[in-house]
């Protein structure tokens, strides 16, 4: 009796379960697992998220959501939206460099990846020599500024990804006009940031890890300011109409810098340690937003106190005499402001 009560294999009985109760993935919605970079369009309204897993969503107005995946799953450093264009670039933890495209198919658009690009030095050259460290997709739309941990940036051609050696600007280039016992004592090292002139798209504003920051104008090819900073820097950022600019650091402290004419190598207006005397945290990001009628705000990541504030996560604002610190329970990978102001307008 007991052979008639056995289980065989039933294929129709497997089918089901599969049919039933498989899980499938048909739809994602919503905030992605593990983020790990963030970007932003200001002229497409589009937010960019990318994971640890190598995943990106794009977010527009409500219902509108775009997903990619890259092949590698590796991890998202860094996304870039290309100035006015449905395009973005991404760079991985394998330093590698990705362009995305929104497509038109069907009725319908879809985010494509076009090209995929690795830097690659000559041969014998150590992995830091082209070690991406900043990626600044230029105004012009052709090409993207690559800072590296050498100090080199070298210039890469859209959509082709082609290198423009003869466009490359050597740490040793820079250095020619740098005080001699300047230079000796604080080396470049690697790029920590690119920013172009708001006014004037034939100079970029490049940041050194020890401090160095030069103005570089890429049709002459050499600098025409240098700023001598004291303290390791983390971040620039540009006043909107190319004036002046604003630099924060590792110690916890922001500084203002004018440009002028009149004077190449400036001193700053302004230093200050926002949460100081004692030793603070690093500000890695800062934001400089001017206003037509009232005192500029100043938003910045990071520069708390390090023995009572060690662990917090935070985003500070500071508009005249008044600062504020917002406390967020988990880490902030990075911040973008948004703004009613036209950029181009006058201030």
């Amino acid at each position: 009796m007991r052979r008639f009560l056995r289980s065989g294999h039933d294929p129709v009985r497997e089918r089901l379960k599969r049919d039933l109760f498989q899980f499938n993935k048909t739809v994602e919605h919503g905030f992605p697992h593990q983020p790990s970079a963030l970007g932003y369009s200001s002229s497409l309204h589009l937010m960019a998220i990318g994971t640890r897993s190598g995943a990106i969503k794009l977010y527009g107005a409500p219902g509108v959501e775009f997903m990619g995946l890259h092949e590698e799953n590796n991890t998202v450093l860094q996304m870039h939206f290309i100035p006015g264009q449905c395009q973005l670039v991404t760079l991985l933890d394998d330093n590698s460099l990705h362009l995305w495209s929104l497509k038109q198919r069907s009725g319908t658009s879809e985010l494509q990846e076009e090209q995929r690009f690795t830097l690659r030095g000559p041969p014998g050259s150590s992995p830091s020599a082209t070690q991406i460290t900043v990626v600044l997709p230029h105004s012009s739309r052709e090409v993207l500024y690559l800072g590296t941990e050498s100090g080199n940036i070298f210039v890469v051609e859209l959509p082709s990804f082609r290198v423009l050696e003869k466009r490359t600007i050597s740490s040793e280039t820079v250095l020619q006009r740098v005080p001699e016992d300047y230079s000796n004592r604080r080396p470049c090292e690697l790029v920590e940031a690119i920013q172009e002139h708001p006014r004037n798209p034939d100079q970029i504003l490049i940041g050194y890890s020890r401090g160095l920051i030069v103005l570089w104008d890429v049709q002459s090819n050499k600098a025409t300011h240098h700023f001598l900073g004291s303290q390791q820097l983390e971040n620039v950022f540009w006043q909107r109409d190319g004036r002046q600019f604003i630099s924060c650091h590792y110690d916890g402290s922001y500084a203002q810098w004018p440009v002028s004419n009149d004077n190449r190598q400036p001193e700053p207006l302004e230093s200050k340690v926002p949460y100081g005397p004692f030793p603070c945290k690093a500000i890695s990001k800062i934001y400089w937003q001017v206003t037509k009628n009232g005192l500029p705000y100043i938003i910045f990541q990071g520069g708390m106190p390090r023995a009572s504030y060690g662990d917090r996560h935070s985003i500070s604002v500071i508009h005249g005499s008044q600062q504020i610190a917002f406390d967020f329970t988990s880490r902030v990978i990075d911040f973008f402001v948004i703004s009613n102001a036209d950029p181009a307008a006058g201030i």
